[in-house]
């Protein structure tokens, strides 16, 4: 090949990025550009799986082309998600036959530390949605963290695991976005009185067995109170869909959380804003909406949130006490006053601007980014055009 070859050649492969740059700049200001979900194979129901539809139907709504990306063929929608929160595009991630741009963004939940691996090359944006530090940390091998993967970007539901990166993993070393989850409306108290009974949910079966057995020991008097495990009554008992859940729900008078590995704690929220009090054993990273600063700037539990004990085994006795006050009608107003608050603050139309707001951050980035380089490339070629009209001027 020729020099004059080589200079054609190479201007050949940057009229080729530019005209991608172009057409991807195109596709983006048009909504054109895909934005691509990872759904991990959870059965049973869980906030995170839950808040990954949910932005995807926020997404859609804008005009997105999403794209929900399941694990293989025999992944199933979730039938307790409502039907109008799963209704776009699911791709068999097996299939391998997506085309996938630098316009795209690829949304990967912590629990999918493998995809993050297998799509490390791929020219699009790459949002890691961090939900949990257990299944952050647990995927990853010693000295390695989400950048090793490409991954520069983190969504995440709160601020306790934004401090937990930038404290372990560096400051500024991600952009990462925070924005507060919404409880749907349909999670809302009962207009007929409370029964006596008390909704019991836990990662552990053992520990739930623990407190109902140690509760009915030290409190025989209260053998008319039940535990609601919140499955449906069918056999065998199966996941209930979100809204049937929440109706189950707010006819208890309280409920029982007992979650040492949560993030951040859907549950109690649910609790909260079904007029429900929550009686929780604090995980090990304590849910911030029951946090606050005092003048001094040191931390305290806000009170009348729910009852929060660090104590397993005290759980049992509190039930005891919630049940006599519960029967006496004792239970001062203040608790329901300060749960309601706090869950106000946790409503679906906040969640959905904050959302928006957070992959418009994303998208502009990255659209600045194809501006400039188009400027750049065609200042280039304007620059070119003039040294070729003077070396013709200056042969003539």
């Amino acid at each position: 090949m020729t020099d004059i070859e080589k200079v054609q050649a190479v201007a050949q492969a940057d009229q080729e990025k530019y005209n991608k740059l172009k057409l991807a700049l195109e596709r983006m200001k048009n909504k054109q550009n895909k934005i691509l979900f990872c759904i991990p194979d959870i059965p049973t129901p869980t906030a995170s799986i839950y808040e990954i539809y949910f932005q995807a139907t926020v997404m859609k709504q804008l005009g997105y082309n999403v794209v929900g990306l399941i694990q293989n063929h025999d992944q199933v929608i979730p039938a307790w998600i409502e039907s109008n929160l799963t209704d776009f595009k699911h791709v068999n991630m097996e299939k391998n036959d997506l085309n996938i741009g630098p316009d795209d963004v690829l949304v990967i939940p912590d629990i999918f530390t493998n995809i993050m691996e297998q799509t490390k090359d791929l020219p699009c944006i790459r949002v890691g949605l961090l939900q949990s530090i257990d299944y952050m940390v647990n995927a990853l091998i010693p000295g390695m963290d989400w950048s090793s993967f490409g991954v520069q970007k983190i969504l995440t539901t709160n601020n306790n695991l934004r401090g937990l990166v930038e404290e372990y993993y560096g400051q500024n070393k991600f952009e990462i976005k925070v924005y507060k989850i919404g409880i749907p409306d349909y999670f809302k108290p009962s207009d007929k009185p409370q029964r006596p009974i008390i909704s019991i949910v836990g990662r552990n079966n053992n520990d739930i067995s623990k407190i109902v057995k140690l509760f009915y020991a030290k409190f025989p008097q209260f053998s008319w109170v039940t535990f609601d495990v919140m499955l449906t009554n069918s056999k065998p008992p199966l996941p209930m869909r979100r809204i049937d859940f929440a109706n189950r729900l707010k006819t208890n008078f309280a409920a029982v959380w007992l979650d040492r590995l949560a993030s951040f704690g859907t549950f109690p929220l649910e609790c909260m804003k079904s007029g429900v009090i929550p009686i929780c054993l604090k995980p090990d990273i304590c849910p911030e909406y029951i946090v606050e600063k005092d003048a001094e700037g040191k931390i305290r539990y806000v009170v009348n949130s729910g009852i929060w004990t660090d104590d397993l085994y005290s759980i049992p006795i509190i039930i005891g006490d919630i049940c006599t006050k519960f029967l006496d009608d004792s239970i001062g107003i203040e608790i329901y006053n300060k749960m309601t608050e706090i869950a106000k603050r946790y409503n679906v139309e906040n969640s959905k601007i904050e959302i928006i707001n957070a992959y418009a951050s994303f998208l502009n980035e990255r659209q600045g980014i194809f501006e400039k380089a188009i400027t750049d490339f065609e200042k280039l070629l304007e620059n070119n055009k003039i040294e070729t009209l003077e070396e013709n001027k200056t042969e003539e």
